[in-house]
C-alpha cells in the first residue's frame, strides 16, 4: 500500500469520526484548489500537494490536467442541464451562472417534466455534460475507495437552491411568500426526481456521504424566512436524511450566505455535518448556536482572508476558529477554497496552519 493511500484512508476516517463526534485523530482541514489557481501556479502548487498532502486531501498531484496556457482561461459556453436551465461559463474550470431559466413564467411548471432518474446522474451545471450513466458514477466511486478516500453521492443544488436554478430570484422570493400553488408544485417535481436519484445511489453499497448543496443565504441576511423553510422545505429535508441516515451514510448540509437565523429549522431536519462560512455568521455565533450540536465544517473566509491576509493573520484565524468550535469528541472540520487572486504564498500558509493546528497529533 502506498504511501498516498495510507493518508487517505487516515483522512477518512477522521473525517467520518469527527462528523460522527467519535474521538477523530486530527481535524480533517482541507483546501480545494480551483481550477484557476492550478493553471496559474502550475507546478509550484503541485509541490505544495506534495509537500502538505494532508491538506489537499481531494488532490491527487499525478492527475492535474493544466490548460495549454497559464492563468484565467476565459471562454463564453453554453450548456442546458436535464432540468432545461441554461448555465453560461465565463472562465474555464469555474461553475456557471443562469443564462435561461425554464420556469421563468411559473404557468410552465405543468408541462415542465424531468428525466426518469433510472436515465443516468445529472451533473452540477451540466459540465461537461448534462448527465453519465450511473455505471459510470458507480465506477468513479469504486476508484475512490481503491484510493483510500471518501466515497461522496452528491445531490447538487438540492431544493431551495434549485428553485433559484430555474426561477429568476425575486419571482421566487415572492412566489414562496405568497404560497404560489405552482411553486408548490415545481417543489413535488424535484422531490420525486431527486429522490429517486438517491433511491438509485442506494444501490452502490459504500456510499459514505450524502452531500446536499443548498445556500440559504445573501452576504446579509437569509434568502428565506425561517418560517417558509420550516413549511415547504423542513418535511423534504426529514424524508431525504432519514433515508442517508439508513442507508448508513452522513448527512452534508451546505450552505453559503448568513443562515444564523435559519438554525433551529436546520438542527431539526438533523443534519450531520454543517458546512457554514466563517465571517459572515461570526465565528462566535457559529459556536454558540451548533457547536456539539452538529458538526461544523468551517468555510473559511475567501473574499478576504484567502486572498488578502498576513501569514499571521492566517494563523491566528485558524486558531481562533479551533478553540472556539472544537470539541473533547470532534464535531469540527476546515474547509478552505482558493480562487484567484490568491498568492502562491498563501496558499503555503494555509497549509501550514492545517499542520500547525489540526495536525499536530500526528507528530
Amino acid at each position: 500500500m502506498n504511501g498516498r493511500v495510507v493518508l487517505a484512508m487516515m483522512y477518512r476516517e477522521s473525517f467520518l469520526k469527527a462528523a460522527r463526534f467519535d474521538n477523530p485523530r486530527f481535524i480533517p482541514c482541507r483546501i480545494i484548489l480551483t481550477q484557476p489557481i492550478l493553471n496559474t501556479y502550475r507546478e509550484g502548487a503541485v509541490e505544495l500537494i506534495k509537500r502538505y498532502p494532508l491538506a489537499f486531501a481531494e488532490h491527487d498531484p499525478n492527475s492535474i490536467v493544466f490548460d495549454d496556457r497559464p492563468g484565467l482561461v476565459f471562454e463564453d459556453r453554453f450548456a442546458q442541464d436535464v432540468y432545461g436551465t441554461v448555465w453560461r461559463f465565463k472562465i474555464r474550470g469555474l461553475g456557471g451562472e443562469p443564462y435561461r431559466y425554464p420556469l421563468e413564467n411559473l404557468d410552465r411548471v405543468r408541462e415542465w417534466s424531468l428525466p426518469e432518474p433510472e436515465a443516468g446522474y445529472p451533473l452540477g451545471y451540466a459540465n461537461p455534460k448534462p448527465i453519465i450513466p450511473w455505471e459510470e458514477l458507480f465506477s468513479d466511486f469504486d476508484r475512490l475507495r481503491e484510493q483510500g478516500r471518501i466515497v461522496v453521492f452528491s445531490l447538487h443544488h438540492f431544493l431551495f437552491q434549485k428553485l433559484m436554478d430555474l426561477v429568476p430570484l425575486n419571482k421566487l422570493i415572492y412566489a414562496i411568500y405568497k404560497g404560489d400553488e405552482r411553486l408548490i408544485a415545481a417543489i413535488e417535481k424535484i422531490v420525486e426526481y431527486q429522490y429517486g436519484l438517491l433511491k438509485v445511489a442506494e444501490r452502490y453499497r459504500g456510499i459514505d456521504v450524502v452531500a446536499f448543496l443548498e445556500d440559504l443565504g445573501s452576504q446579509e441576511s437569509p434568502l428565506i424566512r425561517a418560517e417558509h423553510l420550516r413549511k415547504y422545505f423542513l418535511p423534504h429535508y426529514r424524508r431525504f436524511f432519514d433515508e442517508v441516515r439508513g442507508m448508513g451514510a452522513i448527512v452534508y448540509f451546505h450552505s453559503d450566505g448568513k443562515i444564523i437565523p435559519l438554525a433551529d429549522v436546520i438542527l431539526e431536519a438533523g443534519v450531520d455535518v454543517l458546512n457554514i462560512q466563517d465571517v459572515v455568521n461570526g465565528v462566535s455565533n457559529i459556536a454558540a448556536r451548533f457547536r456539539g450540536k452538529v458538526c461544523i465544517d468551517l468555510d473559511v473566509d475567501r473574499q478576504h482572508l484567502i486572498p488578502y491576509g498576513t501569514r499571521e493573520e492566517i494563523s491566528r484565524h485558524i486558531e481562533n476558529a479551533i478553540e472556539k468550535l472544537n470539541t473533547e469528541s470532534g464535531g469540527l472540520m476546515l474547509h478552505i477554497e482558493v480562487y484567484p487572486p490568491t498568492p502562491l504564498e498563501n496558499v503555503h500558509h494555509l497549509a501550514e496552519a492545517c499542520y500547525r493546528y489540526c495536525y499536530r497529533n500526528l507528530g
